[in-house]
């Protein structure tokens, strides 16, 4: 009966889940066509929000590490010259945890069980954006190559726009729901994390695989960095003027400030601006 609850145990973690009791045809189809992807992330992301199983436990043990190198693209770096790859290190770390889980964990939820499976969960999540970042920046590479249009257009336009839209969404709903602070909060740490984080960590972990990353300044990073100084001095001056009280108009300033943002890039790709 043990083997036959572990199973169950799994197949009811794993098994589509529908948002409401009764769900209609358009939800059961929807739920199925994105199972296998959910399927992927469950296998490899813990959930904190999930009721404790030791079994799923051990599952994510040996699954997660793989997944992590292949994720962030070091499963076969070799951490002694000639040796192999950290794929064969991965299983290791899997075994000890294995072991602390069967030897420190039971059936109850362990103390420790939440800001674990959140903190584990955050940095799943942070290699599987890594690893669909890269896919993304391979198709608007390949659709630049195709249709001519410069690599740094298409970066400020149709990635920044997909990147942006949730965003844009979730902390204006935010704050027209009384919370105008924490959408304030939001719309300013959101790139903030973006720059430090998302701008960081591929430099980080190219050093870490022996590579060199050269920037090069043209015209168009001048303009990046122009424009950035000029909106945050413009919102530290309304900070300050205004005493931490934004009106419309300093909304549509910084839609101007965007606009022209776009002009000067596009004028600087296309060779009618030349700065450098």
């Amino acid at each position: 009966s043990g083997v036959k609850g572990v199973i169950l145990n799994l197949l009811s973690y794993y098994a589509p889940e529908f948002e409401d009791e009764k769900p209609s045809m358009f939800d059961r189809i929807k739920t199925y066509a994105l199972w296998p992807i959910v399927l992927v992330f469950k296998l490899t992301i813990p959930l904190s929000t999930a009721e404790w199983s030791r079994p799923v436990a051990i599952a994510l043990a040996i699954i997660s590490p793989q997944s992590f190198l292949f994720n962030i693209q070091m499963l076969l770096v070799e951490p002694i010259s000639g040796g192999p790859g950290l794929y064969a290190y991965a299983p290791i770390i899997s075994v000890i945890v294995i072991v602390f889980i069967l030897c420190v964990t039971g059936a109850e939820e362990p103390r420790f069980y939440g800001i674990t499976y959140a903190l584990l969960g955050f940095v799943m999540s942070a290699s599987w954006m890594y690893a669909i970042a890269n896919e993304v920046v391979d198709a608007v590479t390949m659709l630049g190559v195709v249709t001519g249009i410069d690599q740094a257009i298409l970066g400020l336009t149709v990635i920044a726009w997909a990147n942006c839209v949730g965003d844009l969404v979730s902390d204006s709903s935010v704050a027209r729901q009384g919370f105008p602070r924490m959408g304030m909060a939001a719309a300013t740490g959101g790139p903030l994390f973006n720059v430090l984080v998302g701008f960081g960590l591929p430099f980080v972990i190219s050093k870490i695989q022996g590579d060199e990353v050269p920037i090069k300044l043209n015209g168009t990073s001048l303009i990046m960095i122009t424009f950035l100084l000029i909106s945050l001095i413009f919102t530290s001056l309304n900070l300050i003027i205004f005493r931490g009280h934004f009106k419309r108009i300093y909304g549509f300033a910084l839609i101007a400030i965007y606009l022209a943002f776009l002009v000067f890039v596009i004028l600087s790709t296309t060779g009618v601006l030349v700065w450098i």
